[in-house]
């Protein structure tokens, strides 16, 4: 293969792929331009026959006519700036005049690569990217996309399909049931047989010649509706059970802003958890006055955090806690007021809340249903002290000593006691509740084994908290909580700057159950000896909706998108599965829009604890950002072919709604 080179201008190319474009950047017009004394090595010809592929995107700029190529040059010599890096680098010239300004559409793109020219005795040498300087020109504008394009296409950790998607699209949903002509399907059918649903006929009809062929355009636009949820909506029910037959919605230390060390407390960080559908929110209380406030406030003790009266404290929970959701609110206090402080805070709690706190009984041998605590709150606090919450013999026990003051101890409805060992709380009297860390929740499972656990948690409320080195608020995993049946795992509600919210993801999959009202029955195999019915679950990942929304991702082009599959849940159910990644040659349109045509398969064995995740992520080379991800109960799935939202780190709907188009099936 022939090369040429212009000596006055120091460039060097090839004549059937950027020649037309080098003769236009010199400053000799092409006039010098002869065959260069040397032949193409290997890797030359090598990359001179990826070059060729840009033949076709070039095609509409080198076919321009004489007049107005001849005027684009003369434009060009008289405006563009000399791009000589490398010879101007090496005899130490200084740049010239900056470049102005160009007149063209495409002046204000910017263009990470520019055609460099370099010394007559080199090779071509083809692209160099620059940072401090910018390109204005259309011809190496083009050529730069187009180069973008390619280096996309040559990258090898990509899966780049390149398809019709609408087509790929019908032939995998509707299979034989799509007709030969691909414009109809056999609508009745599918959906009883695919979709698992009554064929409606609202919004899909058209004039047809049979009585079940629909067109196969209506009814796809359909399956891409934001209703078309891969599970069920249904309204809040099944709270007639006791508050111990529930998992539900908590938070630990509810009232931070930030981190765990010098965050701000605030009240609207309790309003945000509770219309978000939290239910247990927890409060430290201290007497202000030794932190310059009058009456109880609220903080996290020994560090750095602001403080916040717990006055205001209870206002934003009395007006945010049934925005959203109607199921009582439980408020756990982590108590160090002094006697006084107590009948502050008792008569705060009385004042604010009103008829809406729940008194309970003064002793209660069995937990009420939320259904008969609609719109109440429920205080949780240390009720007597952990030596007197059990008989030590058979003889009659001494009354128990009250923890706290009597003004306090009558509203106290949920009365916490210091665990010590299974065998000694099956002597507690009455309903009790516990709190136990991350850790000391593991080491209890591998000790006694899940079944002691999940035995306590059938008649006493359980609340797991983070562990003390969280200071970043970050999260453990709770699916071993809710493995053990403990009711109230506690995570924080605030956003970790190190990690992604992998544990509030599963967390808002896990109560979007039961109507989203934060109240989500636990199965019964858990309170019993029954086995649950193993299952076999089947996902199937078509592609990506909306895929504009990340158009931005990447500074040369669309993301490398891929997506993850996770089962949560039983320990034995837990996995995650991955698509090849998808690179698309453009950034909006119908081939912006990936496809993986990819389907997992997994052996659920108890699909009443099981959580579907999906998450989609763009691949970098250093670390890949999030796309979006959604959540969801396998016990409230819908099967068929759905549409999968991708929401936020933080739980939000995007601009641009993006999704992922699957298909569920569970047998």
């Amino acid at each position: 293969m022939q090369f040429f080179s212009c000596a006055p201008c120091h460039v060097t190319c090839n004549r059937g792929d950027i020649f037309e474009i080098a003769a236009a950047s010199c400053h000799c017009g092409g006039d010098s331009i002869v065959t260069a004394p040397f032949e193409a090595t290997e890797e030359e010809r090598a990359r001179a026959h990826d070059l060729g592929k840009l033949r076709n995107e070039l095609q509409s700029l080198a076919g321009q006519s004489k007049s107005e190529r001849v005027d684009f040059v003369d434009s060009t010599r008289s405006r563009h700036r000399d791009l000589s890096l490398s010879r101007a680098a090496s005899e130490g010239q200084e740049d010239p005049t900056p470049l102005a300004n160009a007149d063209t559409e495409d002046s204000n793109e910017e263009s990470p690569y520019v055609l460099r020219r370099s010394d007559a005795g080199s090779r071509l040498d083809l692209l160099a990217p620059i940072s401090e300087k910018q390109v204005g020109k259309r011809w190496t504008l083009a050529l730069s996309r187009a180069i973008n394009k390619l280096s996309c296409s040559r990258c090898l950790r990509c899966s780049l399909v390149d398809c019709d998607r609408d087509k790929v699209i019908k032939e995998v949903i509707f299979g034989d049931y799509l007709s030969t002509d691909g414009l109809t399907v056999d609508a009745e059918n599918w959906f009883q047989e695919v979709q698992h649903e009554r064929f409606v006929e609202s919004g899909v009809n058209t004039p047809r010649s049979s009585p079940s062929k629909r067109s196969a355009a209506k009814i796809l636009s359909t399956l891409l509706e934001d209703a078309n949820l891969p599970h069920r909506l249904e309204p809040c029910a099944h709270l007639e059970r006791p508050l111990s037959e529930y998992w539900i919605n908590s938070s630990h230390n509810s009232y931070l802003q930030g981190n765990q060390l010098t965050s701000t407390s605030s009240a609207h960080a309790l309003a945000s958890l509770l219309r978000n559908g939290c239910r247990v929110i927890e409060l430290d209380v201290y007497d202000g006055s030794k932190y310059g406030m009058q009456g109880p406030c609220v903080l996290h003790g020994g560090t750095a955090t602001t403080a916040v009266s717990l006055c205001a404290c209870l206002e934003a929970i009395k007006e945010a806690a049934f925005e959203n959701s109607a199921c009582p609110v439980i408020i756990t206090l982590e108590n160090y007021l002094s006697p006084d402080g107590q009948r502050r805070c008792a008569s705060l709690l009385l004042d604010v809340l009103g008829d809406s706190l729940y008194v309970p009984p003064p002793q209660i041998f069995e937990w009420p249903p939320p259904g008969e605590l609609l719109k109440r709150f429920l205080l949780r606090d240390k009720s007597w002290h952990s030596e007197d919450a059990s008989p030590k013999s058979n003889a009659a026990s001494p009354c128990p000593r009250a923890a706290r003051v009597p003004e306090l101890h009558r509203l106290i409805s949920i009365g916490n006691v210091k665990f010590r060992s299974f065998k000694e709380c099956q002597l507690w009297q009455g309903c009790t509740s516990s709190s136990f860390s991350e850790t000391k929740l593991l080491q209890l499972i591998a000790k006694s084994g899940l079944q002691a656990m999940r035995s306590y948690t059938a008649v006493h409320l359980a609340r797991i908290y983070p562990a003390g080195y969280r200071v970043d608020s970050s999260n453990y995993d709770p699916q071993d909580g809710w493995e053990a049946g403990c009711q109230m795992v506690a995570l924080n509600g605030q956003k970790s700057i190190f990690f992604h919210p992998h544990a509030a993801w599963l967390n808002a999959g896990r109560f979007r159950g039961n109507g989203g009202c934060g109240f989500v029955p636990k199965p019964s195999h858990m309170m019993s000896d029954e086995e649950p019915q193993p299952k076999k679950l089947s996902i199937t990942v078509l592609g990506g909706d909306g895929w504009e929304a990340f158009r931005d991702f990447d500074l040369l082009g669309p993301p490398d998108s891929y997506v993850c599959v996770e089962i949560a849940g039983a320990s034995a159910d837990r996995r995650l599965e991955k698509t090849s990644v998808y690179t698309a040659r453009v950034k909006t349109g119908p081939k912006a829009q990936p496809v993986w045509k990819q389907s997992f398969e997994f052996a659920i064995s108890d699909a009443a604890l099981a959580v579907v995740m999906l998450v989609a992520w763009d691949q970098d080379v250093d670390f890949d950002d999030l796309l979006g991800q959604y959540a969801f109960p396998l016990a409230d799935l819908k099967p068929g072919w759905r549409r999968v939202p991708l929401l936020s780190s933080s739980g939000e709907l995007q601009e641009g709604n993006p999704a992922l188009i699957c298909r569920f099936e569970l047998q």
